[in-house]
């Protein structure tokens, strides 16, 4: 099936409410509308997380982060300048807007834009941003295959994007700014350390 027609109904089924599971730059991920709250409370029985617990967002571009994080810093954009797209997630001052489902209740948004085909296909036909955990239940370690997703989820996601074993077994690293410094909230796939920004 050509990869247009496989995106186009991914988009289709996101954007109805449903939970896609995809290949992305890292490892396999779910996808879900964050304007979605039932898609949002699936994804966290999916993955056994609490509601306290927040998701990551993926957008296509950086154009995104003004609407859904409050004022950024310079530091805010020096990290996306550098590092965006790619395997970066970067935790920012949330925007009132944004539903409660997605951050878990909490004043932050983790947000990445992924450097991938597929990825940047899936996100520009939905035409929203989308929580995108990886497809793992909470503590083991993150999908890299079709059949890793299936034997775990099979029969509760709605469609299943086949990419193949993808070459990463690391997610994104997830860093935040805190007077001017780089804190690593999760190591992952970029290499971080306490540096100033």
């Amino acid at each position: 099936m050509p990869e247009w027609v496989t995106v186009t109904h991914a988009a289709e089924v996101i954007n109805a409410g449903g939970i896609v599971c995809f290949p992305t730059d890292t490892v396999y991920g779910f996808a879900a509308s964050i304007f979605s709250e039932r898609a949002v409370a699936r994804l966290r029985k999916l993955k056994g997380r609490s509601q306290r617990d927040p998701f990551v967002v993926i957008v296509d571009d950086a154009g995104w982060v003004s609407e859904l994080a409050g004022r950024l810093s310079k530091a805010h954009r020096r990290l996306m300048a550098e590092y965006w797209p790619g395997p970066l997630t970067i935790l920012f001052q949330a925007s009132p807007s944004l539903p409660a489902c997605v951050t878990g209740g909490r004043d932050t948004v983790a947000i990445r834009v992924p450097n991938d085909t597929l990825s940047q296909c899936l996100l520009r036909a939905c035409g929203v941003p989308l929580a995108s955990p990886s497809a793992n239940p909470k503590g083991e370690r993150p999908g890299v295959s079709p059949d890793e997703v299936l034997d775990r989820f099979g029969g509760r996601i709605d469609l299943l994007i086949d990419g193949g074993v993808v070459e990463s077994a690391e997610p994104s690293t997830i860093v935040a700014v805190k007077s001017g410094r780089i804190v690593v909230v999760r190591e992952g796939r970029v290499p971080m350390t306490g540096n100033a920004v």
